[in-house]
């Protein structure tokens, strides 16, 4: 019998509930007497960041994880990656002998903190969707770069220092979502057309629709396919929010970590994985996830409400209404090894092509 693909990669899975940074952190302590040394930064409240530079092969790879503060499964996947490396370096002597890794595990560690409520208690949609919280723009990290914060600034250095990178991976999420989406940097739509069919037949197997927007071009998200959409760039929100007289907001919106990237090497494959914590039903029409728009939409209209208890049977009823349940920990952790993994080789073998000419 032909073994999943998706199970032969290389780092291992976890179906226990998610860690919060200090619990990761202690364990880091246990497991690298100097992991201090690890330390590449501090966040605004004093919380410290690491970045570990691992392997010494001819392709660069670059794993950030947490920039939005409500996007857990990121940071739960680089945790587990960075504790099995130290624990098991044996297994990853192949790997690091034909890639080189720069991971920053969670980037933004007091945007954790501040979920803690909900995420010490997920997956009951309750207490996340009352008390989810996430940065706003002009304090959101992913499009700080490459300085507007100090989490920023800790990032860029470490970068400028080790990089540049051939691939690029900034791991996030969605609330909900009827589907697997990711992101891919316009640069290479057309190269990684082949890929992304491979890409679409693996998520389709593990039971993972494609969640299918075209938001036609709307403030730079081109549609590449259903999954698929390219990814966003601080130039584009300006223009969007300028071309609406609201150059208050525009000046909010500085680079991403992906065009950060591409300056430092315009070949870089940058890719954002979008996994969802709560897969909805997913909706017939082409292009349009009305589903996804409609519960959006219907949760925009409970947060105006006052009354907890009234929020809460709501809630309730739109799990019911949008057949929503949580994509399981394990399983998310899972799918984002396989896209990282599979990522890899489509840079390795475009890193080894332009060394041939």
């Amino acid at each position: 019998m032909k073994t999943d693909p998706i199970r032969q990669v290389a780092f291992g899975d976890d179906e226990n509930g998610m860690w919060l940074y200090r619990r990761f952190l202690r364990e880091l302590e246990q497991r690298i007497p100097e992991a201090s040394s690890h330390i590449i930064g501090a966040s605004e409240k004093g919380e410290p960041i690491y970045g570990f530079d691992l392997g010494s092969g001819p392709v660069t790879v670059s794993l950030v994880a947490g920039a939005h503060a409500d996007e857990p499964v990121g940071p739960n996947t680089l945790y587990r990656l960075i504790l099995e490396i130290y624990q098991n370096p044996e297994r990853f002597k192949a790997i690091f002998s034909r890639f080189r890794f720069l991971v920053i595990p969670h980037v933004n560690p007091d945007g954790d903190a501040a979920n803690a409520s909900w995420i010490t208690r997920w997956p009951d949609p309750v207490p996340f969707f009352s008390g989810m919280k996430r940065e706003l723009p002009g304090r959101d990290i992913e499009f700080g770069y490459p300085e507007m914060r100090p989490e920023n600034r800790a990032a860029t250095g470490f970068w400028e220092r080790e990089g540049p990178a051939d691939l690029h991976f900034s791991l996030h999420g969605m609330q909900f979502s009827e589907g697997y989406l990711l992101l891919i940097n316009d640069e290479w739509e057309k190269r990684t057309r082949t890929w992304r069919k491979q890409f679409d037949k693996a998520m389709r197997a593990e039971g993972l629709a494609p969640h299918d927007h075209d938001r036609g071009g709307d403030k730079g998200f081109n549609y590449m396919g259903p999954g698929f959409t390219s990814t966003p760039k601080g130039k584009t929100m300006r223009d969007f929010f300028l071309s609406r007289n609201d150059a208050g907001t525009a000046a909010k919106f500085h680079m991403s970590s992906m065009e950060y990237h591409i300056g430092q090497n315009p070949e870089t494959v940058c890719m954002v994985t979008e996994f969802p914590l709560y897969v909805i039903r997913t909706s017939p029409q082409t292009g349009t996830p009305e589903n996804y728009l409609a519960l959006k939409q219907d949760l925009a209209n409970m947060s105006v409400r006052a009354d907890k208890s009234t929020k809460d049977q709501d809630i309730n009823r739109f799990v019911l209404q949008y057949d929503m349940h949580p994509l399981p920990l394990g399983k998310a952790m899972r799918l984002q090894r396989h896209t990282i993994r599979s990522a890899m080789e489509l840079a390795k073998r475009c890193v080894e092509k332009s060394q041939e000419k």
